[in-house]
């Protein structure tokens, strides 16, 4: 997989949810299970999972796009918040429309 496909999978998906739940998503629920992302593949061991929050992921992404004019990003706490956003997302589509 190229960086180039996942942006455009990632873009195509975004405008997906837009037509769907519109400019601003409201997510309806906050905790849920979260395999931490040192153990997600590693399987010959049991995962420890512990609680994720939508408004700490909401609360993270915020503070990374406020940060613009620093060199460096953490790929794997950015990729871990944005994902659980993603996840929850994935629950909200799962409902029936109103």
């Amino acid at each position: 997989m190229t960086v180039a496909e996942l942006r455009a999978a990632t873009t195509r998906l975004l405008d997906a949810m837009e037509v769907r739940f519109g400019p601003e998503l409201r997510l309806q629920e906050d905790l849920y299970w979260n395999v931490p992302v040192g153990e997600a593949t590693q399987i010959e061991a049991e995962p420890h999972p512990d609680l994720g929050s939508v408004v700490d992921d909401v609360d993270s992404v915020r503070d990374f796009l406020a940060q613009e004019d620093s060199d460096y990003v953490s790929i794997w706490h950015e990729a871990d918040h944005i994902a659980g956003l993603f996840r929850s997302i994935a629950r909200l589509d799962l409902r029936p429309p109103e």
